[in-house]
């Protein structure tokens, strides 16, 4: 079992709203997810980013930190979703935008979505 682990900023809205998606999408995966900052509420350790097979980002500068933070060895299980942080946790719009992304990165089927 693919073991992914969802990364934003604070661990507050985007990286557990993707988490949630992908556990309503029934992926065959175990799901974590943490934040860059100090305060986050479940933040990111060395622990989190050896455990993942995939790590998916927010935004660039999270994949910035990882690799100042831990090494260029977990470069390549990093993917940029791209979605700023403008959202809240369960927002529709970040859940479409979520959606789709993370079908793609994951390589899932779009028909095993049931995200309504």
């Amino acid at each position: 079992m693919k073991k992914v682990l969802m990364v934003c900023t604070g661990n507050l809205d985007r990286s557990p709203t993707a988490a949630t998606l992908l556990a309503k999408m029934r992926a065959p995966m175990w799901v974590a997810s943490a934040g860059t900052e100090p305060w986050a509420y479940n933040p990111l350790t060395q622990e989190l980013v050896e455990e993942a097979d995939i790590i998916c980002v927010m935004e660039e500068a999270h994949r910035r930190f990882i690799q100042s933070r831990f090494g260029d060895s977990h470069a390549a299980k990093v993917i940029v979703l791209e979605i700023a942080d403008n959202y809240v946790a369960g927002e529709q719009h970040l859940i479409d935008l979520l959606s789709p992304k993370l079908r793609s990165a994951l390589r899932l089927s779009g028909s095993r979505n049931n995200n309504r």
